[in-house]
C-alpha cells in the first residue's frame, strides 16, 4: 500500500448554499488545515465574505492556511417554508438546490 505525503493531498470544502453551517465547515476546515493540509474553502463571495467574518473566534494562523475561493452562480429566490403545505416536500429549498447543481462546473474548474 502506497502512504500518500501531504503534497499529495488536498480538501475541497463546500457549504450547501443558503444553510446555516459556514461556521461549521470553517471549524473543520480550520482542523485540517492545522495539520497543514492545504484546504480550499469554495462557495459564493457572499458566502465566503461571511465565513471570514466568522472565523475572529479560530486560530488566525490556521485560518490563514485556508484557500477561500469564490465560485460564480446564479443568484436564488429564498421562498420561506409554507406552514402548512398541501405536500410535504420541502418546496423552499428547490432554488438553493438548483444553486447548488449550477456550482458543478466551477468547482469541477477548481479541482
Amino acid at each position: 500500500m502506497e502512504i500518500l505525503q501531504h503534497d499529495e493531498i488536498s480538501v475541497i470544502m463546500v457549504p450547501f448554499p443558503a444553510q446555516g453551517h459556514l461556521n461549521q465547515m470553517l471549524q473543520l476546515s480550520c482542523l485540517i488545515s492545522s495539520y497543514g493540509i492545504p484546504v480550499h474553502y469554495s462557495g459564493s463571495p457572499v458566502f465566503n465574505r461571511q465565513a471570514r467574518l466568522r472565523a475572529n473566534a479560530l486560530n488566525p494562523t490556521d485560518v490563514q492556511k485556508i484557500n477561500f475561493q469564490d465560485l460564480s452562480f446564479p443568484s436564488f429566490a429564498s421562498p420561506p417554508p409554507v406552514p402548512d403545505p398541501s405536500t410535504k416536500f420541502p418546496g423552499h429549498l428547490q432554488p438553493a438546490w438548483e444553486a447548488a447543481m449550477s456550482m458543478v462546473g466551477p468547482l469541477g474548474g477548481l479541482m
